[in-house]
């Protein structure tokens, strides 16, 4: 029993694993060509070519050295593992901020909200005519990639050397503006500014197009913007009385020539009437004269009787018969002394 009871199983052997390491070396060496070839020549297939979208050019180095813009969209083919390309948006329009900052839109926000930048917004007014004042000027500009092998490789960072031109542009544009102009004729800021930033980039070289200027707000310091809406009111008022004006000279004077040409038209009328009744009078008597040259004793009685005729009409007249029949007394008389004399005359 004790014996039994001292009795202890044999630890088993581990198995052994016979590995023929040289059979497997032999395996690999016929298994990795065929693996590693397909896809060595999948990679270099993939390698070949590059997609470009209407929107974008390729710019094609090898080895390090400008080869070639691609701009053909679609497929293109490149040498692989040796020409590397970068894709260029040369479509797409770009938005820079001057003076202000657009601030990123919450989900509880239904107006878009902005932080002004005044030391980047403040410029010199009217500094040509010595009569500077500071103000605060808000623009955006636009503008597209033209030229990609300049756009990556003349300048390291594009958009802040943009950045600079535009403020360099914008001070020295805004120093011949008047307040006036500054404030009421932002059009002229943007055509003044955009050809001059186009010419400075063009210097550096960046491979951009300028394609909007939009000035968005310009505002004065408050004691000068006091001044200037002094001014407005001033000029508002002088308007308005120059207004009245050419309101009561655009009434008056039609009338006033109205009135002379009245006048001038029945004077010319009264003047060819004159003419005319002059001329009837000489027709008349150089008729009369001829005829008094051949008659004169009928012409003279004749005169008589018109002048007796028009004397008669034109008056009372009362005949006294003298003693001497061959004498008749006439007396110009009004109308009720020719009859008392009648009367008087008759009692007698």
């Amino acid at each position: 029993m004790a014996e039994q009871d001292n009795y202890q199983p044999k630890p088993k052997k581990a198995p052994t694993i016979d590995v023929d390491f040289e059979k497997m070396k032999r395996k690999l060496k016929k298994i990795v060509p065929l693996v590693a070839l397909p896809l060595i020549l999948l990679v270099i297939v993939l390698n070949s070519f590059f997609m470009l979208e209407n929107k974008e050019n390729g710019v094609v180095l090898r080895f390090g050295q400008l080869k070639e813009v691609v701009t053909k969209p679609g497929i293109n083919f490149k040498v692989p593992l040796i020409d590397t390309v970068t894709k260029v948006d040369v479509r797409t329009i770009y938005n820079m901020e001057y003076g202000f900052r657009s601030k990123e839109r919450r989900m509880d926000q239904s107006i878009a909200a902005y932080d002004d930048q005044d030391a980047e917004a403040k410029v010199i007014v009217d500094g040509s005519n010595n009569n500077a004042s500071i103000a605060l000027i808000e623009l955006i500009i636009q503008y597209r990639i033209k030229d990609p092998v300049n756009y990556l490789y003349k300048v390291d960072d594009v958009t802040g050397t943009l950045n600079l031109a535009l403020e360099d542009i914008v001070r020295t544009s805004l120093q011949s503006f008047t307040l006036d102009e500054a404030k009421t004729q932002k059009e002229l800021i943007d055509e003044s500014i955009k050809p001059r930033l186009q010419k400075k980039i063009d210097d550096y070289e960046i491979g951009i197009e300028i394609v909007l200027v939009g000035t968005q707000n310009v505002q004065f310091l408050p004691s000068v913007e006091e001044a200037y809406q002094q001014k407005e009111n001033a000029n508002q008022y002088k308007n308005g009385k120059k207004e009245d004006a050419e309101k009561y000279y655009n009434t008056v004077i039609p009338k006033a020539e109205a009135e002379a040409r009245r006048l001038i038209e029945d004077a010319n009328a009264y003047k060819a009437e004159i003419i005319a009744e002059a001329n009837a009078g000489v027709a008349e008597f150089n008729a009369l004269y001829a005829e008094y040259r051949q008659n004169p004793e009928i012409v003279k009685e004749r005169y008589y009787i018109e002048a007796m005729t028009q004397f008669l009409k034109n008056n009372q007249i009362v005949i006294s018969s003298s003693e001497d029949q061959n004498i008749h007394k006439f007396y110009n008389f009004s109308e009720n002394a020719a009859k008392n004399d009648v009367i008087l005359g008759g009692n007698k």
